[in-house]
């Protein structure tokens, strides 16, 4: 222990206090007892301090194990290729839902805005030209049969030619296996184009008509 303080000599008690009632001095225990204590507690801090760098690889390994056995089932069970399927199939449900009520309705501008102006989108869908024919059916018979009262025959022609692309399409048997269609649409579709190749018949086009078909 400290007996005697070594700023200004003077005495002090068996158990001195930090610092020297008399000149302030900070006194230092130099006791082996304190001196080991000391020691020890540096020890312990010294391995406190080199088992962080342990505890942190610990969880660094244990946390790419983890992500490598996240990375594997994602891998092996196709997460992202069936959460791109089921996100582009909802979205091929959206549209054929807005066609289907823009038709239900008979809001043909709404339904030419899905059909021609938004193509890149709703061409994709199985139900389009289906619904794009209903629209020709709305739209282009009444456009020919003004054509014919104005003795308009290349507007006649015109029209036969959008309506009749239509119809040879389907003759294709790999359209009605990749593509959806209503009995009534393609009835109406194959009477209206047979009414105006009779027209076109009667009004002496039967040669111009039948070019448009090569």
């Amino acid at each position: 222990m400290t007996k005697v303080c070594p700023g200004c000599g003077a005495g002090l008690p068996d158990t001195p206090p930090a610092f020297c009632p008399y000149c302030g001095r900070e006194l230092i225990d130099l006791s082996r007892q304190h001196t080991d204590q000391k020691i020890n507690e540096v020890k312990m801090a010294q391995a406190r301090t080199m088992a962080v760098p342990k505890k942190i690889a610990l969880i660094a390994g244990v946390t790419l194990l983890v992500l490598f056995a996240v990375f594997i089932t994602v891998v092996l069970l196709d997460v992202p290729g069936k959460l791109k399927e089921s996100g582009a199939e909802r979205e091929m449900n959206r549209i054929s839902r807005n066609m289907k009520e823009a038709y239900e309705d008979e809001d043909w501008d709404k339904l030419e805005q899905y059909l021609i102006f938004e193509i890149e989108d709703y061409i994709s869908a199985p139900d389009y030209f289906m619904y794009r024919t209903a629209w020709y059916l709305h739209t282009f018979p009444s456009q020919f049969d003004e054509a014919k009262a104005a003795g308009d025959t290349a507007g006649m022609l015109e029209v036969y030619e959008i309506l009749a692309e239509d119809y040879d399409m389907r003759s294709d048997g790999i359209f009605y296996q990749i593509y959806e269609t209503e009995e009534t649409i393609e009835e109406a579709l194959k009477e209206e184009v047979e009414r105006e190749m009779a027209i076109l018949t009667e009004e002496g086009l039967e040669d111009e008509m039948y070019k448009l078909r090569r």
